[in-house]
This record gives structure tokens, sequence and C-alpha cells, in this order.
């Protein structure tokens, strides 16, 4: 090969890769480090569920349709947060033009579509959950209805959607919907709801130039840090009633750092117990599912290059 055709071709390499890296866009758009909370209760529930199930129906797919529907639900919030995002300088895809308006509609409805739809041949139940989840993101994302931008229907919507229904469609994989299923969902529905109110504390300011009245907006940093750490210890309460072990571990490991935030009254400190809330949970559902670990390393570190190489940025960080 002729030098300057040598050269030209290594010059030309980076700029391939990062033609490359664009369709990986269509992936990282859907925030897969966020699912990592939604997998984590989707298959404690499923532990729970498998002390009083009568079978085993797949969890391979409910696994991967419960993938979809919430990088559905991440990108249909993104599409209605274009402003807000602009605002908190995060969130960059649809806010910077990555990827258009119009193709993330179209994503969206097929994120929707592969998901809902066949949740219904796992079971009445399951479908039943997905659909729920489906109106619950409708009415969080869309307008005139915009949960998202109020103090409690943020909570409430996070809380029911993100908790309790993940919770349940896990547990009832293995076991028949029920009233006591509903009461094992309840730790994992107020650990999600504090854990909710921190993420709404370092986009404050942000939220407020663009009208978003979130749990953290309105009462401020040290009254939201003081209302996710009684949520973390109802929660507890709860598990102990239920006597559900390992979110006992988890929880215990957790509290100390949501009360480290609410002496400090530091952002930093309230995400702090956020990801170890996450870290926690996760471990605990790595012990009984050891292929989560390989997932959950492999999506770390795949996360990781592609952001490098993609726009230069050290994401996601544990701590």
């Amino acid at each position: 090969m002729p030098f300057y055709e040598l050269s030209n071709s290594l010059q030309g390499s980076p700029l391939r890769l990062k033609n490359m890296l664009k369709y990986l866009d269509y992936i990282f758009v859907l925030r897969p480090v966020l699912m990592v909370p939604v997998w984590t209760i989707l298959l404690l529930g499923h532990h729970q569920g498998s002390r009083y199930g009568f079978s085993d129906r797949s969890l391979f797919w409910l696994f991967i349709f419960s993938t979809l529907f919430i990088g559905g639900v991440y990108l249909l919030n993104q599409i209605y947060d274009l402003e807000t995002d602009r605002k908190n300088k995060k969130l960059f895809f649809l806010a910077e033009g990555h990827i258009s308006r119009k193709n993330a509609w179209i994503y969206t409805a097929f994120l929707y579509v592969l998901s809902v739809l066949p949740s219904y041949f796992l079971s009445l139940s399951i479908g039943m959950i997905f659909t729920l989840g489906l109106i619950f993101s409708f009415f969080y994302s869309a307008t005139p209805f915009c949960l998202k931008n109020k103090t409690y229907g943020g909570l409430l919507a996070n809380v029911i959607s993100h908790g309790s229904l993940v919770f349940l469609a896990g547990f009832c994989i293995r076991s028949n919907f029920s009233l006591r299923a509903v009461l094992f969902s309840l730790p994992y529905a107020l650990a999600v709801g504090a854990v909710y109110i921190n993420t709404t504390l370092p986009d404050i300011e942000g939220d407020k130039t663009v009208g978003k009245i979130t749990f953290g907006a309105r009462y401020g940093i040290l009254k939201s840090t003081l209302v996710s750490t009684l949520l973390v210890i109802l929660s507890i309460i709860l598990a102990l009633i239920c006597l559900d072990l390992p979110f006992l571990f988890s929880a215990f490991l957790s509290l100390p750092f949501y009360i480290f935030a609410l002496v400090t009254k530091e952002v930093g400190k309230s995400i702090l117990a956020t990801k170890s809330s996450i870290l926690f949970l996760s471990l605990a559902a790595g012990y009984f599912y050891p292929w989560y670990f390989i997932i959950l390393i492999l999506g770390f570190l795949g996360t990781r290059l592609y952001y490098k190489k993609r726009f230069n940025l050290e994401y996601p960080a544990l701590f």
C-alpha cells in the first residue's frame, strides 16, 4: 500500500469509529445504567415469589420485555424533557440533536409494542402489570398531565411504577397476584420513593427555571433528605413484617448513608446514598442470581468505554 493511502486510512479510522459509535446511541439513549434498579427489583420480586410459587414461567423473557419496556419509558420521558435537560445540561442525546425527536417517537412506539403485547403471553397478570406501567409512563411524561413536574405526582408515579409494579411483575412470574404480593412490594416501593426524592436534588435550580416543582424544588435539600431517610426507615419496618431478609440486608447497609446525607445537607452525599441503595440491593439480587453479576459488570464496562470513546466522558462512576 502506498504511504499516502496508508496515511489516509489511518486518519479515517477515528472518523469511522465515531460513525460506528453513533449507532450505539440508540442503545445508550435508553439509559441502561438506570435500568439496574429495575432489573434488581424485578429479580428480588421473582425470588420472593419463589417462596410461594407453584410454577416458574420464563424469567428470561420477562427480563427482556422489562428491559425493552423501561427503555421506552425513559425515552418517552426524554422526549418531553428536552428543555429541562438542556437547562440541566444532561441527557444530551435528544437535547443536542444526536437523535431526532421524530426517530425518538418511532423508537418509543417500537419498544412499547415489543414489550407490552408479548407480555400477555407470559400471563394475564403480567400483561396487566405492563399495561398499567404504560399508563403511568404516559401520565408521568405527557402533557397536559406531566406528573414528573409535580411534587407528589412524580413521587407517587415512581413509587407505584418503578417500585410496586416492577416487584409484582417478578413475583407474579412465579406465583399468582395477591394482596400478599402487594404487601411484599411495599418496602421496595418506599425505597424507590427515597431514591427518587434524592435524584431531584441536583436539578433543583434547572427545574425551577422551567416550572418543574419536583419534591426537591418544593422542599429543598434538608426536608427532602429527611423524608427520604424516613422512607428508608419505614421500608425496613415493613421488610421486617414481610421477613424479607435480602431487602433488610440492603436497607440496613444503606441507611447510614441516608443519615449522613441528612446531617451534612449535601447533594453529593444524597447521591451517594442513592448509589449505595442500588449497589447493596444489586448485590442481594446477584447472590440469588449469579449471572446477574455478569450483566452488571459487562454493562458497566461497556458503558464506560462507550461514553469515553463517544463523548470523552468518564461515565458512569460507582461513587
